[in-house]
């Protein structure tokens, strides 16, 4: 119980905690190696570690993210969807596969009459750099895609998650194999319109689906709602029968005009001809009347992953979402003195996977959560006083991957700092505080941490790392 002695010093504590943690932040933005924590005198200042708690680490799934409003890190309102498959000799196979739709570029198109259709190509932007699309697993692979129309329409109202699925027909309207190199550097020269198109995966459809949209009647074109009814959506997908190894993500840029060619959108491309020339007509996937959304599947069966699936171990696992997060659950908070928390450290060390595994890299950035009821809170770090988002908490959590030599080997290391978190729990009479480590969804299907837990022993291991100071009376 609280006493009315300890209510006034909690009171105080409550205004200290929330100035250092605050303060810290602010310089942490400045000055990692910020001096704010004191250092060690067990006279005013005191230290604890991984033995002076007792520590939980518990494995969880989350199997699904909404992927129908997904929007490229790093760039503004560019959406995009994933591609591809991969195996994880950890985490098992990995797959991405894309639903979308379509439009015409303007309403009440219609072929030229007498026309002759040559082929349809489906088109996905692709552009390399810090705000433009990424690869994940052996870039020397090649994807191997199908294409097959949905049953159903891929509403652009709906909202669709990691896990969602349409129906399909049972043949595919096209089918291809696309390395790399082919989508992310190579340039080609589309003959109809004279263009050199670059960083883009093109896969020809069936010479049956292009001739089927040549011969449709016209009522099929004279609108957005009309098209979609008849062509409902197109799903693309790995084929699971080839060796994959690779997945990657496409751009879908907004297109607001209408444009008979639209080289910068995701589309459908029809190229024909008449007597005396040669045209092309582009169906772009417009993201303001055309749905679309990734469905990302993660299938751990027969490797090691499934024998973690929801226990408790002794080994930090964490993916991109969806995917496997781990919760930390620190009991024996009473221990701490009512004092001023300083530091709240949890340290723990990624695996080095040799070669050729090693293409399997481990996540840039982490978001460590408060679970309360089995609900996710923020972090009081990355909340001011007010209650509002403070802009600097996450410098100050520090949830980034950093490069650490360890006898000699570089290692990729996290050093979550939750002093205000615990802080808030020590003031409230609480044992124990249980954080989740969950990958972002900044990149879903990729990256992943697979760290030892406290028993491995060694710099590598797990470790839990606390600085408090007492009030001077």
């Amino acid at each position: 119980m609280v006493t009315k002695i300890n209510k006034n010093i909690i009171k105080a504590l409550a205004v200290c905690t929330g100035f250092f943690s605050l303060a810290s932040c602010r310089e942490h933005s400045v000055t990692p190696t910020s001096g704010l924590v004191p250092e060690v005198d067990n006279i005013h200042t005191f230290a604890m570690n991984t033995g002076d708690f007792t520590i939980q680490l518990h494995n969880r799934l989350s199997d699904s993210i909404i992927t129908s409003t997904y929007y490229l890190t790093g760039s503004t309102n560019v959406s995009a969807i994933g591609l591809g498959t991969y195996v994880d000799p950890f985490f098992g196979r990995t797959t991405a596969s894309a639903y979308l739709q379509v439009t015409p570029y303007k309403s009440g198109f219609a072929f030229p009459s007498g026309s002759i259709m040559d082929s349809a190509v489906l088109v996905f932007p692709y552009l390399s750099g810090t705000t433009g699309a990424k690869s994940y697993g052996d870039t020397t692979k090649a994807l191997h895609l199908n294409v097959y129309r949905t049953t159903s329409k891929v509403e652009v109202s709906g909202t669709y998650y990691s896990s969602s699925v349409l129906p399909t027909e049972a043949t595919p309207i096209g089918s291809g194999t696309i390395p790399f190199t082919n989508y992310k550097s190579s340039s080609k020269i589309a003959t109809a319109t004279k263009d050199t198109l670059t960083a883009q995966l093109r896969l020809k459809l069936n010479n049956s689906f292009a001739q089927e949209i040549r011969n449709a009647d016209t009522a099929n074109f004279l609108n957005t709602t009309a098209f979609q009814e008849y062509l409902k959506g197109l799903y693309i997908t790995p084929d699971l029968t080839q060796a994959g190894g690779l997945l990657s993500y496409f751009l879908i840029p907004s297109v607001s005009s209408g444009d008979q060619k639209n080289l910068a959108a995701a589309r459908l491309e029809f190229y024909y001809h008449t007597a005396d020339t040669v045209l092309m007509s582009s169906f772009p996937l417009k993201t303001d009347v055309c749905g679309y959304f990734t469905n990302y599947n993660r299938n751990y069966t027969g490797y090691p992953a499934a024998n973690y699936l929801n226990k408790n171990s002794d080994s930090v696992l964490i993916q991109s979402e969806p995917g496997f997060a781990t919760e930390v659950t620190i009991t024996g908070l009473m221990n701490i003195p009512l004092a001023v928390i300083n530091k709240a450290e949890m340290v723990f060390t990624a695996v080095n996977l040799a070669s050729p595994d090693n293409i399997f890299t481990p996540i840039d950035v982490l978001t460590p959560v408060l679970m309360e009821n089995g609900q996710e809170m923020p972090l009081y770090e990355v909340v001011d006083n007010n209650g509002n988002t403070n802009s600097s908490g996450s410098l100050f959590v520090n949830p980034y991957a950093q490069k650490r030599t360890i006898a000699g080997i570089e290692y990729t290391q996290y050093r979550i700092n939750i002093p205000r978190t615990l802080q808030h729990a020590r003031i409230e009479g609480k044992n124990a505080v249980t954080i989740r480590l969950r990958g972002s969804k900044n990149y879903p299907g990729m990256f992943r941490v697979l760290a030892p837990g406290i028993g491995a022993g060694g710099e590598t291991n797990f470790q839990f790392n606390l600085i408090y100071t007492k009030q001077q009376q």
